[in-house]
């Protein structure tokens, strides 16, 4: 059990017993907004479904990753390759005709690259450096 389940399952432990958030931050020397947060989900659900709520976060939405599709991801990675030095990614997000953040999370997630522009820049550096010095 990952470290923040076991966090969220002693919060939630905690409130069925009957203690107030205040009480389980200094317990358990959780961050405040974390037992809030907990506490208010837990109390917005007691309402409705007499206190069912389970330590698990929400899934991720998928809208990202349905729009970084296959075809999407081999367009960007073409588009990159073959002109590195376009500064931007919300030009690329223009050309794509889609957002910036689609474009930002692609290069980060999907072709696992910290920075098109640098890898492409220090290509160009090193590039130039056999062009002067091995001729």
């Amino acid at each position: 059990m990952s470290s923040e389940l076991e966090r969220r399952t002693a919060i939630i432990v905690a409130l069925r017993c009957g203690r107030a958030p205040k009480e389980i931050i200094d317990f358990f020397k959780y961050p405040k907004a974390t037992v809030y947060s907990i506490s208010k989900s837990f109390k917005e659900l007691e309402d409705i479904e007499e206190g069912f709520i389970t330590p698990e976060r929400k899934t991720p939405d998928r809208s990202q990753v349905r729009k970084r599709s296959a075809d999407f991801i081999d367009c960007l990675q073409t588009m990159i390759k073959d002109d590195p030095s376009v500064p931007m990614m919300s030009t690329l997000a223009e050309r794509l005709n889609v957002h910036r953040t689609t474009v930002l999370h692609a290069i980060h997630e999907d072709l696992r690259c910290n920075s098109y522009v640098l890898r492409a820049h220090t290509s160009n550096l090193v590039q130039n450096w056999c062009l002067e010095n091995l001729n």
